[in-house]
């Protein structure tokens, strides 16, 4: 079984300059990191949380691979990338660009869930998506961006 890694772990593997941070803020089953990545092609073990990747300066083709398939797309400012927990990854992209990471505990998803479909988490399945346009989406990690500034 692949070890797991925790947010903060992730710079291990992919690389980059922060941007932002909320690490010190004392924030309950949310964490804030932002970061500024050149091309690169990197290999990411399963990470502990949910993960939510908001595109926020420049344009990539982009390609992942998980679950065997490859997918590719071309993300840009406004677009996110949705990431369920615990699953290994492989992402390679072309060209320089600023993301925010949210990333979201199991605990903190699992009564989302509950409160909102009266299920369990273990009863509901979230897909990957490696690119979605989602303005409310995107406007929640700024805002949770702008909190962290």
């Amino acid at each position: 079984m692949a070890t797991i890694i925790t947010p903060g772990e992730v710079p291990k593997y992919v690389p980059g300059a922060v941007t932002a941070a909320s690490d010190d803020l004392g924030w309950n089953g949310v964490w804030l990191r932002g970061y500024r990545y050149a091309a690169l092609d990197v290999v990411v073990p399963p990470v502990r949380d949910f993960t939510i990747v908001s595109y926020c300066r420049g344009t990539t083709f982009m390609e992942r691979q998980c679950e065997g398939a490859w997918t590719q797309t071309h993300c840009a400012p406004g677009d996110v990338s949705l990431l369920t927990r615990s699953q290994r990854s492989h992402w390679h992209w072309t060209e320089e660009i600023d993301v925010s990471h949210v990333y979201l505990s199991e605990n903190l998803v699992s009564g989302i869930c509950a409160e909102i479909t009266g299920r369990c988490l273990a009863d509901v399945r979230l897909h990957d998506v490696l690119k979605s346009y989602d303005p409310i989406v995107t406007a929640g990690v700024a805002a949770i961006a702008r909190e962290a500034q």
